[in-house]
């Protein structure tokens, strides 16, 4: 028997050493669940969990006017306890609620850890005023003299030197294989059974975006002024009070006039932009002022020659321009037939490169304070890369391209037949002196949709469709115009890309455009509310296209064209920009994007 109790003993206590095992396994798990950070952040002296509230940016709507009120906008925490799917199903439930949802009062306290110094910049909301925010300017700013020493070492190639090093047999020989570019879904809500999200699906996506805050929150690698700045921004435009009666702002148009409004007027008193100089022409600061690529020009152009905005000292800058032109890139470096972009995207890689070696700007956020303006079709896949968190403003907004809710802006694209006069030829009939039903005219082999609408719709097979391909030349494309002046309905029919100039040309000419693209995401689809003055039609559909729009009531159609006419002055360029002109509803949509993705 003395032989026996041993060898239990050793038995119980091997049973007990694992069940405390496994009892210890189940809490650490437990509490990795549960928390809204990792275990390992628990144990680190150098962070400290903070909870965050994340508004929606898009309201819920206003019984009388159908607008959206901030007041009533949804609050979610995140938590890592949450899958993926799960906090999309929230969300979902959240939006689809009756509104009666309202945003926490409790401000959200933040400590920032200053960069360098053992130093903290203590940050308050909603109590954070301007006094205040001089005040805690981070050590790292304070205590130094020159915070941002140049690194004198920094060198850049010259164009001529790219062309030489990179246009090898081996980038652009007629054996290289085509470059394909493969999106990255990881940001985007899951495409229909159909691989097409819808506008209403596309709405829900940027308010998924704006209210999962952890996929989208960037935070810097130290605390800076400018960021203070911005967080005060949000907090006053998340309660933004309600005003919806501004003679300039027409209600409809937008999805909250109120945050919209609050917003722009936040952004003219606080905005502060460094532009690069760094940069060999003619690919570097040299806009183009005509053609269909027109508004990257006249963006870098607005840009660099603007005194309000612009800020010579990177230190207090809120944004950092990137002076590039995609149309230029491609004129530039691409070898004709080589079906490679591979020195186009080394190009910019380079000059960030040269960038983040000469400066700490992009560094010190990984580029998510940087923003382009690109309007060629290749940008979204020259730019994918090593512009991952940076904010983008193209032309071809393309869902299955990777565009990215809330961080992404779609550019409105814009014909400039003359850069001295870009206003020239603007307006056009009213409602009741439009006698064709719908117009569109362009070249049929861009795309496969272009051939189906001329198949169903085209060589005059219905006097009320106005269908037609290239139509012959006259001068000063008056045919063309004429046509747009004189439709209700102008057809903004995709070419090989999603975008297409005539979506702001039917705006232009008083012409309700009918958008026949899927995945194509509308400029300044942030704020603008396009159903409202704008006919989506799935390329499916083009079949039913007349019966659709004469589905359309008189005073429905009426109401669309007197819209387009209030919206208009949201997509003009002026010589000397002017107030909510195209120069300036970009830069809002940068600066909106950015205010709702700072994270400190």
């Amino acid at each position: 028997m003395s032989d026996v109790y041993p060898w239990q003993w050793k038995v119980e206590s091997k049973r007990l050493l694992w069940l405390l095992g496994l009892t210890f396994a189940l809490i650490v798990t437990f509490q990795y669940v549960e928390l809204p950070y990792s275990i390992s952040s628990l144990f680190s002296s150098t962070k400290i969990p903070i909870s965050r509230n994340s508004t929606s940016l898009i309201g819920t709507r206003n019984h009388h006017n159908g607008n959206l009120t901030p007041a009533m906008a949804p609050t979610l925490l995140p938590s890592s306890s949450t899958s993926k799917d799960s906090k999309e199903v929230e969300v979902d439930q959240i939006i689809n609620s009756s509104g009666n949802a309202t945003a926490s009062a409790a401000p959200p306290k933040e400590n920032a850890t200053a960069h360098g110094a053992n130093a903290t910049a203590s940050v308050a909301l909603p109590s954070l005023k301007q006094s205040q925010v001089n005040e805690n300017v981070t050590a790292h700013e304070a205590s130094a003299k020159d915070p941002f020493p140049l690194k004198q070492n920094a060198t850049l190639l010259t164009t001529s030197q790219v062309l030489e090093n990179n246009s090898t047999k081996e980038d652009v020989g007629a054996a290289s294989p085509l470059v394909r570019f493969v999106p990255d879904f990881k940001e985007n809500a899951k495409m229909l059974d159909s691989g097409v999200m819808s506008i209403s699906e596309m709405s829900k996506q940027l308010r998924r975006n704006r209210i999962s805050h952890n996929l989208l929150a960037k935070e810097p690698k130290w605390v800076t002024k400018p960021d203070l700045e911005l967080l005060q921004a949000k907090h006053e435009i998340e309660n933004a009070p309600i005003d919806d009666k501004d003679p300039l702002l027409y209600a409809p148009l937008y999805r909250n006039v109120s945050i919209f409004k609050r917003s722009y007027e936040i952004m003219e008193k606080m905005l502060r932009v460094y532009v690069y100089k760094e940069g060999d022409k003619p690919i570097m600061h040299t806009p183009i002022l005509r053609g269909i690529y027109a508004s990257e020009g006249w963006f870098m152009k607005l840009i660099e020659s603007d005194n309000k905005f612009v800020t010579k000292d990177a230190t207090k800058a809120h944004l950092f321009y990137l002076p590039f032109s995609s149309t230029k890139l491609e004129e530039t470096l691409y070898v004709k037939n080589s079906h490679s972009h591979r020195n186009l995207i080394k190009y910019l890689k380079d000059y960030i490169d040269f960038i983040s070696i000469k400066y700490p700007f992009w560094n010190r956020t990984s580029g998510a304070d940087h923003f382009l303006a690109a309007c060629h079709d290749w940008a979204p896949a020259e730019t994918r890369k090593h512009f991952s968190k940076s904010i983008k403003a193209f032309c071809n907004a393309d869902v299955k391209e990777g565009f990215v809710f809330g961080q992404d802006t779609s550019l409105p694209e814009t014909v400039v037949r003359d850069p001295k006069k870009p206003l020239s030829n603007i307006g056009g009939m009213s409602a009741s002196k439009r006698p064709t039903l719908a117009f569109f005219a362009g070249n049929p082999d861009h795309g496969y949709v272009r051939p189906i609408l001329l198949s169903y719709w085209g060589n005059n097979k219905d006097p009320d469709m106005k269908i037609f391909g290239k139509l012959p030349r006259s001068k000063g494309n008056k045919n063309y115009l004429q046509f747009m002046k004189t439709s209700k309905y102008c057809i903004c029919a995709k070419g090989y890309e999603v975008n297409s100039p005539r979506v702001v040309e039917a705006i232009f000419y008083d012409c309700v455009p009918v958008i026949i693209s899927d995945n194509f995401v509308p400029p300044y689809f942030e704020v603008l509310n396009w159903e409202a003055f704008a006919v989506f039609v799935l390329e499916k559909d083009i079949p039913n296209l007349k019966k659709i729009l004469m589905s359309i009531s008189e005073r429905r159609y009426r109401q669309m064209q007197m819209r387009v006419k209030r919206v208009q002055k949201h997509f003009l360029w002026h010589v000397k920009p002017e107030k909510y002109d195209m120069f300036h509803m970009i830069l809002h949509s940068v600066w909106f994007n950015r205010v709702f993705q700072i994270s400190v």
